[in-house]
């Protein structure tokens, strides 16, 4: 990859846990020289009629406070300034425009990765960014198709088992999320009584 690296690390973070970080931090190491920008989707179109999705503003500012002193990390609240459902391949192109020294790269799962080809315009989105990959268990990554795998870039992140459905569900009842979430995001959770 070129000297500088945007990697897009785009989600709902709702929110956002150790695992991302950890992810995020895996693709940091990957590539030189590369900063990682995480966009919270304004409404994932995954997850439009969701009623456990915390609004766009609570989750830009959890995002905020996970990556809180990390250098390597920015948040963005370019989708969310945007609204409605968000695309990838939309995000992309105004990256693309206002980063010209940058190359770019997409920072998902295996999951996601095996549903891409029927994301927005995937091969405009290929054109745009290279895939970077952290696998999932269970993900069928052999039913990829060539045009998709030849951009790909696997790496090697902690397989840390978190998700944030189980998270809402642990505090919907009252259950400890500590070690699981960083603790400024645990304490905007609770001041703002999310997921209750």
């Amino acid at each position: 990859m070129s000297p500088s690296t945007l990697i897009v690390f785009g989600g709902s973070f709702n929110p956002p846990h150790v695992a991302h970080l950890a992810i995020a931090e895996a693709a940091a190491d990957s590539v030189e020289s590369s900063r990682v920008m995480w966009m919270p989707a304004a409404t994932p179109p995954h997850k439009q009629n969701d009623a456990d999705l915390a609004s766009a503003e609570h989750r830009l500012a959890m995002t905020r406070l996970a990556i809180e002193g990390n250098g390597r990390f920015e948040v963005s609240d370019m989708e969310i300034r945007r609204g409605d459902v968000s695309f990838t391949v939309d995000t992309l192109r105004v990256l693309a425009d206002a980063n010209p020294d940058a190359e770019l790269a997409l920072l998902l799962g295996g999951d996601s990765l095996v549903e891409f080809p029927s994301w927005r315009e995937p091969e405009a989105i290929l054109e745009l960014a290279r895939l970077l990959v952290y696998r999932r268990p269970g993900a069928h990554e052999d039913a990829i198709p060539n045009w998709v795998m030849e951009r790909v870039t696997f790496i090697d992140a902690l397989e840390v088992d978190v998700s944030s459905t189980e998270l809402r569900q642990r505090i919907r009842e009252g259950r400890s999320v500590q070690n699981l979430v960083p603790k400024n995001v645990i304490d905007y959770v609770n001041v703002n009584a999310l997921y209750r």
